[in-house]
């Protein structure tokens, strides 16, 4: 069984700390525990968080410099996909993001910095971990997603519950039997039975957070989100009625990844140039609790010119995500998703110091 949880995040340094909101008292660090992919088709495994930045770093690669697809031998599967372009800039409110490339000096190291603090007040986790000297020869490419959202009303806080039947005592909100406030902000988006359903959550904000719970997912972020949203499309029964519970586990997670599988690939551009990656990073920073969450996300390429290139009867529904599920979060009338992760292991994600 699999329950997948998509969402647009942004991850801080490998030794960032943040707060908590008042409901999760507890601080959490980076973990390199979760699997980071970079697009929607790869291949998921347990545990696995997805954010759209990489992907729009990976289209200004293509558009601004290769002008192309980007094509290597032997292929690489997590290049093939990410010329995909399955996610793009057109499935973001241009609020929600900010994009930049240039050389990599000092002054576009400034520039970045100022543009976040005033777009986001928000300050970078990954851009020192490149180095940043005068005319500099590489070239860099760079984007961060931001999201905070709310919940018209807020949901209960619920009795403390295992995870995937490992005894935990793991931390929930919701909606149960007595405690039915926020009920009018969950629509059902399809249920079959207990281990295989889904939920949409809306906010005040008009990003919509979805749940599902499926014992014969696919094996990539992809085509859940498809199959879900069409079997949607033919279920009638969307609201809750007074017996049917909603239980979700607070979530919060920071995560950085640098993918060297494309560390010294060398892209032909249409017009004869070469580029060879030097760096390519993301960071992942998640929380939702019963009043509502936060994403951040940063994403960054390190390039440069390179020589000549060389080939290489009635039911009553529960929706209670106590075991292994998928989320998805994506904006209002958006086709697309901007974040994905399937939830195995629930103490990754309610991590604390203590």
């Amino acid at each position: 069984m699999t329950i997948v949880l998509v969402v647009f995040l942004s991850a801080c340094g490998m030794k960032k700390r943040y707060n908590n909101s008042k409901s999760n008292k507890t601080n959490t660090t980076v973990t390199n525990d979760l699997n980071v992919v970079t697009s929607l088709e790869d291949t998921i495994t347990n545990n696995t968080v997805w954010c759209g930045t990489f992907n729009l770093v990976w289209n200004d690669l293509k558009e601004n410099y290769i002008k192309q697809d980007i094509v290597i031998n032997p292929p690489k599967e997590i290049v093939t996909n990410l010329n995909k372009a399955t996610f793009n800039k057109s499935y973001l409110n241009e609020n929600s993001y900010y994009t930049k490339f240039g050389k990599q000096t000092p002054e576009l190291k400034k520039e970045i910095e100022k543009n976040i603090k005033e777009k986001f007040n928000q300050t970078s986790d990954i851009l020192n971990k490149f180095e940043w000297e005068e005319n500099s020869n590489l070239d860099f490419i760079y984007a961060m997603l931001y999201k905070k959202f709310t919940f018209a009303t807020p949901f209960s806080q619920l009795k403390n519950k295992d995870f995937n039947n490992d005894n935990g005592n793991y931390r929930y909100f919701g909606i149960s039997e007595d405690k039915r406030n926020g009920e009018n902000q969950v629509e059902i988006l399809y249920y079959d039975d207990y281990n295989n359903n889904a939920v949409k959550i809306t906010t005040n904000e008009n990003d919509e957070i979805i749940l599902i719970k499926n014992t014969n997912s696919s094996n990539n972020f992809f085509e859940i989100y498809k199959n879900t949203i069409n079997k949607s499309k033919t279920y009638t029964d969307k609201k809750l009625d007074a017996e049917e519970t909603l239980l979700v586990p607070y979530i919060k997670f920071d995560t950085y990844k640098e993918f060297s599988e494309l560390e010294n690939l060398k892209i032909p551009a249409l017009n004869g140039e070469v580029f060879e990656i030097k760096k390519a990073v993301q960071s992942i920073k998640m929380q939702l609790n019963e009043s509502g969450g936060d994403i951040k996300s940063e994403a960054a390429v390190s390039f440069k010119d390179t020589a000549a290139y060389e080939p290489n009867s009635k039911i009553i529904r529960n929706f209670n995500y106590d075991s292994t599920f998928i989320m998805f979060l994506k904006e209002k009338d958006m086709e697309m998703p901007y974040f994905a992760a399937q939830i195995n292991d629930l103490k990754l994600y309610q991590k604390s110091d203590n």
